[in-house]
C-alpha cells in the first residue's frame, strides 16, 4: 500500500528537480546566484492543486509555473538600487533584471501548452498587484506601523489568494494568506537577529522616528522595532493556530512545518509575552 506522504513527497521531489532544471541557465549563474525555491511555498501550492480535478502532468506544471512566478518576483527583489560602482555591478544588475524576466517568461509557455488562458490571466494580475504593493510598500510614509504590516501582508498574500480564487479553494485562501504572513514575519525577524536589522526593521524604525517616539536614540529605535515586530508575530501565531484548529488534518501538518520554523528563530511565547 502506497504511503501517502512518501507519494507527496515523490511528487513535490518531482517538480522541484524540474524547477532546478528550467533555472540551470549557464551563462545567468556565471553572474547571479542559483534562485532559491521557496520550499513553504511548493509545499502549500502542491496542497492547493492537489484539491482540483486536473490531470497529474498537469497538477505538476501548473504548481511549475507558479513556482516560476514566485521565483522571478523574488529574483527582481533582489535588484540592488544603489549606485553602480564599476562595470562588473552595472551588468550583474542588468543579467538580475533579466534573470526574473526570464523566469517569468517561462510560466507563460508552460501554461500556452495546455491552452490555459484563464490561469495565465491570474497569474498576470497576480504579478501586477504584487509589483504595485511592493511599490506603495517602499515608496510611502507611514504615520504609524499597522499599514506597514497591512502592506507586507497584501505582497506575501496576493499570489496565494489569486490562485485559491481560481480553483474556488475558500479554506486555502485564507489559510495561505495567513501561513505566508507569518512565515514573511519570521524571516524579517530572523535577518534582525543575524544582521542586526531588515528592511522591515528600518521600515518600522523609520516609522517610529516621524511619531512619538523620536526623542528616543537609534539604538532605542531599533530595539522598539523589534519589539513591535515581535508583537505582530505572536499575533499572527495566534490567528494561524486557530485556523489551524477549524481546518484539515493536512493545515495542521503545515502547522508543525510552521512550529518547526519557530522554534528554529528561537522565537517563544513566553519571550513574546514579556516584551509586549
Amino acid at each position: 500500500m502506497t504511503n501517502p506522504k512518501e507519494t507527496t513527497y515523490k511528487h513535490i521531489a518531482g517538480v522541484r528537480d524540474m524547477l532546478q532544471s528550467r533555472l540551470s541557465h549557464s551563462y545567468l549563474l556565471q553572474f547571479i546566484d542559483f534562485p532559491i525555491i521557496d520550499e513553504e511555498r511548493l509545499y502549500v501550492f502542491y496542497g492547493m492543486l492537489e484539491q482540483t480535478k486536473l490531470e497529474r502532468k498537469r497538477k505538476e506544471d501548473t504548481l511549475l509555473s507558479i513556482m516560476l512566478v514566485q521565483i522571478a518576483l523574488d529574483t527582481h527583489d533582489l535588484i540592488s538600487l544603489d549606485d553602480v560602482a564599476n562595470e562588473n555591478d552595472r551588468k550583474n544588475r542588468q543579467l538580475t533584471v533579466l534573470a526574473g524576466d526570464y523566469f517569468s517568461s517561462m510560466y507563460y509557455q508552460i501554461l500556452s501548452k495546455w491552452n490555459d488562458n484563464d490561469l495565465i490571466c491570474t497569474l498576470s494580475e497576480a504579478i501586477q498587484e504584487i509589483n504595485e504593493a511592493k511599490m506603495s510598500f517602499y515608496q510611502t510614509d507611514h504615520r504609524t506601523v499597522e499599514p506597514i504590516f497591512d502592506n507586507l501582508k497584501e505582497i506575501e498574500s496576493i499570489l496565494v489568494r489569486k490562485v485559491a480564487e481560481h480553483y474556488g479553494l475558500d479554506n486555502w485562501k485564507t489559510f495561505g494568506m495567513q501561513y505566508f504572513y507569518m512565515n514573511r514575519l519570521l524571516l524579517e525577524r530572523k535577518q534582525g537577529l543575524i544582521h542586526s536589522s531588515s528592511n522591515l526593521l528600518q521600515k518600522i524604525a523609520l516609522t517610529l522616528l516621524t511619531v512619538k517616539e523620536s526623542k528616543l536614540s537609534s539604538d532605542q529605535q531599533a530595539s522598539k522595532a523589534k519589539t513591535v515586530l515581535d508583537s505582530y508575530v505572536g499575533h499572527a501565531k495566534k490567528e494561524i493556530d486557530f485556523l489551524c484548529q477549524h481546518y484539515s488534518e493536512l493545515h495542521r501538518w503545515f502547522q508543525n512545518r510552521l512550529e518547526y520554523n519557530w522554534g528554529i528563530i528561537g522565537i517563544k511565547e513566553e519571550k513574546l509575552a514579556e516584551e509586549g
